[in-house]
C-alpha cells in the first residue's frame, strides 16, 4: 500500500483491500480496510464512505499502511483497533488478554437467567479467569449482584480494571488476583468461567492470529484441554453455597468429556449441556445440591 504520496481515501481503501485480499475473502478485506482507515482517521466507517474523494494526509497514510501491514501478518484486528464489542459493550483489548468471542455471549445469557433464580437478595457471582473483564462487566451492566472476578495474570487484571473504569462499573465488580478460587473467601452462588480449553498438542494448529498473538495462558488447557476445568471442579464444592450453579464454557467437541468430568468430580450434582447460537456444545451447567 502506498504511504509516500498524497492519495484519496478511495485509492487508499483500494490499495488496502488488495493487500488484505491476499489473506481473506474480498468482502472481509473491504470491511477491514474500512475499519482500519476509520481507526487511522479517528472517525466511523460511515464517515469514511461519505469522504472517499478527500485526500489522505501523508502521516495518516503512513499510519494506515503500517496497520494494514500488521493485519496482513495476521495480527488480530481487535488488537490493532484496540477494542472489541461483546454483549453490547465495547471493551479495550490488547495482547495481555484474550479477545472476547461471540460464542461466549451464550455463557453470559445463561448466567443472567440463573442469577435471577437465586433466592438470596444479593447473590455472590464469581467470574473465574476474567481476562479483559468482559463476562463480569457484561453481567454487572445487567443485574444487581455482588460480582467477584479472579485472574492469575496481573497484566490481564490491569486491562480488566481499565475496562471497568471505562464502562463506569468500578463499584460493581471486585477484581482479585489469584489462581482459580484461591482468592475467594465467601460461598459462591453462581460461578461462570471461560477457562483455557485448547489441547496443548492442538495449539500449534490454531490460526496464526490466535497462536502467535493471543496469550497462551488463556488458551492452553493441557493434554486434553480439560486440565484447568478439572482443577476448578476439584475446588468447587468446598467454595459453593447451598444450591450453587456453575456455568463453564467448553470447546464444541468437549461436551461429553466435560460432562463426564463434572459427574465424576461432583457425583451429587446435576449436570446439563447447553449449545450456542450455532448449535454447538458450548456450556456445561452444574447444579450443586
Amino acid at each position: 500500500m502506498r504511504a509516500s504520496e498524497s492519495i484519496t481515501l478511495e485509492s487508499a481503501l483500494l490499495d488496502a483491500t488488495r493487500a488484505l485480499g491476499a489473506t481473506m475473502d474480498n468482502h472481509d478485506a473491504r470491511l477491514q480496510a474500512e475499519l482500519l482507515l476509520a481507526h487511522a482517521l479517528h472517525t466511523s466507517r460511515e464517515m469514511i464512505v461519505a469522504r472517499l474523494d478527500e485526500t489522505l494526509g501523508l502521516d495518516v497514510a503512513a499510519r494506515y499502511a503500517a496497520n494494514v501491514a500488521r493485519r496482513v501478518q495476521r495480527e488480530p484486528l481487535a488488537y490493532i483497533l484496540g477494542h472489541q464489542e461483546f454483549y453490547g459493550l465495547d471493551f479495550l483489548v490488547d495482547p495481555r488478554v484474550l479477545i472476547p468471542r461471540h460464542e461466549t455471549e451464550t455463557l453470559v445469557l445463561l448466567a443472567l437467567q440463573r442469577i435471577q433464580r437465586v433466592p438470596r437478595a444479593s447473590p455472590v457471582v464469581v467470574d473465574v479467569g476474567t481476562g479483559s473483564g468482559a463476562i463480569a462487566l457484561a453481567l454487572a451492566r445487567h443485574l444487581d449482584a455482588r460480582i467477584l472476578a479472579t485472574e492469575i495474570s496481573e497484566d490481564a487484571l490491569a486491562v480488566a480494571r481499565l475496562n471497568a473504569e471505562r464502562l463506569n462499573l468500578v463499584e460493581c465488580v471486585e477484581f482479585r488476583q489469584g489462581d482459580l478460587l484461591a482468592a475467594l473467601d465467601q460461598p459462591i452462588d453462581v460461578l461462570v468461567a471461560n477457562l483455557p480449553y485448547i489441547p496443548s498438542a492442538r495449539f500449534t494448529q490454531l490460526p496464526r492470529e490466535v497462536r502467535a498473538y493471543e496469550p497462551r495462558l488463556a488458551l492452553d488447557g493441557g493434554d486434553d484441554g480439560l486440565v484447568v476445568f478439572r482443577r476448578l471442579l476439584a475446588q468447587l464444592e468446598a467454595r459453593a453455597a447451598r444450591g450453587a450453579i456453575a456455568l463453564l464454557e467448553i470447546s464444541e467437541e468437549q461436551g461429553d468429556a466435560a460432562s463426564e468430568c463434572a459427574r465424576r468430580a461432583l457425583p451429587r450434582a446435576a449436570t446439563a449441556l447447553h449449545r450456542d447460537l450455532e448449535g454447538l456444545d458450548r456450556v456445561v451447567e452444574i447444579q450443586l445440591p
